[in-house]
C-alpha cells in the first residue's frame, strides 16, 4: 500500500502477532470492529491481512464455532433470568440468536421453504373446464358464439 502508511504499519503489526491469537478472537465471537480496537489497528488493514493470508474459510469456520458458543450462552442467560430485569435478558437472548443464525445458517438458521397453497375450489373449476372441452371435442359440436 504505497499511499497509506497507516495501513502498512497496521499490516506490519498484524504480521508480528501470532495468527492463532487473531483467529481465536473471531472464534470467541468478537466483531471485526472490536478486534481492530483491541489490537489498535484499522479495519482496512485487518481485511487486507485476511485476504492476503487466505483466512476467509478459517474465519467462517471460527464463526460457526462462535455461533455454538452464542447458543450455549442463550441457555445460560435464560436459566439465570432476572425477574426484575427480564426484558433485558430477553433482548440479550434475541441478539445472540440472531448472530448465531447469521454465522451458522445450517444449524441455527430458519429454513424459508416455499409456501404451497392448494385451492380445492380452483381445482374443481379447472376440472370442470377440462370436462367441458373434452365433451365438446367428443361430440363434434361447434361451440355457439352467441345466444340467439
Amino acid at each position: 500500500m504505497p499511499g497509506n502508511p497507516k495501513v502498512r504499519a497496521d499490516i506490519a503489526l498484524l504480521e508480528d502477532i501470532d495468527d492463532e491469537l487473531i483467529l481465536s478472537m473471531f472464534e470467541e465471537g468478537r466483531s471485526k470492529a472490536d478486534i481492530c480496537r483491541g489490537l489498535g489497528i484499522g479495519r482496512r488493514a485487518l481485511d487486507t491481512w485476511i485476504a492476503d493470508n487466505d483466512y476467509e474459510t478459517i474465519i467462517t469456520r471460527a464463526r460457526v464455532e462462535a455461533a455454538s458458543h452464542l447458543a450455549c450462552e442463550t441457555l445460560t442467560i435464560a436459566d439465570s433470568m432476572d425477574v426484575d430485569n427480564g426484558q433485558r435478558d430477553v433482548q440479550r437472548i434475541r441478539t445472540r440468536q440472531w448472530l448465531a443464525e447469521r454465522w451458522d445458517r445450517k444449524t441455527y438458521g430458519t429454513d424459508k421453504a416455499q409456501s404451497v397453497n392448494i385451492s380445492i375450489q380452483g381445482l374443481r373449476m379447472e376440472a370442470l373446464r377440462h370436462v367441458e372441452v373434452v365433451e365438446q371435442l367428443s361430440t363434434d359440436q361447434m361451440p355457439k358464439l352467441s345466444t340467439e
